[in-house]
């Protein structure tokens, strides 16, 4: 199942907006930057990977894993979120499971999900 466009961020005010007045941590694989918009009924996410982690073919496989990972978990993210993930160097070498096991540390440590989530296996 497809997420909905209306979930995107495609604006760079919007990507701006969440990198000077939100907060970010970083993770191995990623870096998770959040902004609290309480206009917001849902959520919305940007994502970014940048030309450093490859050619055209590796970011688009970097951008699929991490939509994958956001829509497996879009009933868990909490509404009135705006969240940009940036892909960090390391991320076209990681598995699936390694991106999302970061993605969720990322988000709790941040408070972006509504429910109580197992902690995923040390690696």
């Amino acid at each position: 199942m497809r997420l909905p466009s209306s979930l995107r961020m495609k604006l760079a005010c919007d990507f701006a907006r969440v990198k000077t007045q939100g907060s970010s941590q970083a993770g191995k694989f990623l870096v998770l930057g959040a902004l609290r918009v309480e206009a917001l009924k849902e959520f919305q996410f940007g994502l970014i990977t940048g030309g450093k982690l490859g050619n055209a073919v590796v970011r688009n496989r970097i951008r699929r894993l991490l939509r994958e990972i956001v829509r497996a978990h879009r009933a868990e993210i909490a509404p009135g979120w705006q969240m940009v993930i940036i892909a960090r160097w390391r991320a076209p070498k990681a598995t699936l499971a390694e991106l999302e096991n970061d993605w969720l540390r990322l988000a709790r440590r941040m408070n972006l999900l509504t429910q109580k989530l197992p902690a995923p296996p040390a690696p």
